[in-house]
């Protein structure tokens, strides 16, 4: 993937001051702990607790939020994953534009991983870079979010595996290392751009779920992303990992748990679907290069109702919707287009024919898909979230199950565009999220660089795929 394509699809850096107006009907944060730590679930069987600091000495804050989350549990920790982001003090961002840097103080960031991995003790402990979203807000840097996971009946390993050319066999070394954990119902895992972003010809992420799919028990549920870069004007496709206290490059970490919970899971949008689906009726790897055997652009461009001279500006701003199940549809953005002159979006030649449009994994022939428009609207964005929620909260109680842990997968680029159209206002955490949960349990999100998570269908025979600009929860209720 070229320099471009990554700094205009991550909004290069997303400096998220999220200044939201309104949201789907006010709604304030009397649910709000005054503490720094929720806990939920039960010792005798299965106990989550999150905490957070906002200290500005990471070493400092790294041990507190773990101390907390561990002190909440009241019982031997068995699993803990964390979420940092501390900005390099030397760098000052754009706050004038929609699309600021990001760079990241690594010597701080492994600061953290130590300091957790210390309060941890022998506890197995995951984490990466990326701004948190707990109960006690959104944590856009300088910030650690933690969470625990404890009970009787709580089994937990940690395992890290190297992101590999074939990508499906990083997939099968972690389910494979989880195949022992009893009851087994939920994987996170946490991985850098370069699991889903490499454009090697071949290389997809999809083969990484399916690795860890197919190799897993049925009920099992993948969930996570991938982590923010070290500089987003490097435009690299690494990021940060933290396994046991050390920084790792080129892997994913995950954490397997087990134990008489289940894992109810929704993906969201803030788009607006145009009328009609259409088909995927040539291919080639990752281009589609006709729908309803047109030209993909040119049916794009129409079904869409842009007019002659308007163009294709940015991979962020052209989403799809792939059709699946239940009325939803998974977003996949346009990341490169062929023009009529065989150059693509940044003027490069290629062998690829008129009119096609490449997405990060392939969309294979016979695919039924909606075009996308929107997304200039901070409102739809605070009410998807509210609504994903309230969605998945209602299929965890109707299950007699006792929700207790709610997990995000936010993508960076939603974001991006509440900063950039949102109006001065509050929270997404709090005009949305604790709302929507109606009750106030452990809350532990991230902002993704790409989301990964159960759909509501089934797409190429997978239940779980890799997403783009989604809302992606997972509320998990103990039995």
């Amino acid at each position: 993937m070229n320099d471009s394509v990554i700094r205009s699809l991550f909004g290069v850096g997303v400096c998220l001051v999220l200044i939201l107006w309104g949201g789907c009907g006010r709604k304030d944060m009397s649910g709000k702990s005054k503490d720094s730590v929720v806990s939920s679930g039960s010792a005798e069987t299965v106990k989550f607790a999150v905490a957070w600091s906002r200290n500005a000495d990471p070493d400092a804050a790294g041990r507190e939020a773990a101390e907390r989350a561990i002190k909440a549990l009241g019982c031997p920790a068995k699993g803990v994953v964390f979420y940092t982001y501390y900005q390099d003090s030397d760098f000052v961002p754009d706050e004038g534009s929609q699309a600021t840097a990001v760079k990241a103080d690594i010597a701080a960031e492994r600061a953290v991983a130590k300091a957790v991995a210390s309060a941890s003790g022998t506890t197995p402990n995951i984490g990466c870079r990326a701004r948190t979203l707990t109960n006690g807000g959104t944590l856009l840097k300088n910030a650690v979010g933690v969470l625990a996971v404890g009970g009787a009946q709580a089994e937990v390993k940690a395992f890290a595996a190297p992101i590999l050319d074939e990508r499906l066999e990083s997939g099968r070394r972690i389910a494979d290392a989880f195949k022992e954990v009893k009851e087994l119902n939920l994987i996170i895992a946490l991985a850098e751009m370069r699991l889903s972003f490499e454009a090697k010809e071949g290389v997809s992420v999809e083969d990484f779920i399916r690795g860890v799919i197919d190799n897993s028990p049925a009920k099992v549920s993948l969930f996570g992303g991938n982590s923010m870069p070290d500089d987003m004007a490097a435009a690299e496709l690494g990021g940060a990992q933290f396994y046991n206290g050390r920084a790792l490059k080129g892997y994913v970490v995950a954490l397997g748990i087990g134990g008489p919970i289940r894992t109810f899971a929704n993906h969201v949008n803030e788009f607006k679907a145009c009328e009609g689906t259409v088909t995927v009726t040539e291919t080639r790897d990752k281009w589609v290069v006709t729908l309803d055997n047109k030209p993909a652009m040119e049916v794009y461009r129409r079904v869409r109702g842009m007019k002659p001279e308007e163009k294709l500006t940015s991979d962020w701003q052209h989403p799809i919707g792939v059709v699946v199940g239940g009325g939803k549809e998974y977003v996949r953005m346009v990341l490169n287009w062929v023009g009529a002159d065989g150059k693509d979006k940044d003027g490069k030649d290629t062998d690829v024919t008129p009119g096609s449009l490449c997405f990060v994994a392939p969309v294979v022939e016979g695919t039924k898909v909606k075009i996308f428009s929107g997304g200039d609207d901070a409102r739809a964005i605070v009410c998807s979230a509210e609504e994903g929620i309230e969605e998945t909260m209602r299929e965890a109680k109707a299950s007699g199950a006792a929700p207790a842990l709610c997990l995000l997968s936010n993508c960076c680029a939603r974001g991006m565009r509440l900063r950039t159209f949102g109006e001065s206002g509050d929270d997404e955490v709090s005009e949305a999220i604790i709302p929507a949960m109606g009750k106030e349990i452990p809350l532990f999100g991230f902002y993704a660089w790409g989301e990964l998570g159960r759909i509501k269908g089934k797409y190429q025979g997978l239940s779980h795929q890799y997403q783009q600009h989604t809302f992606v929860s997972a509320v998990i209720a103990v039995e």
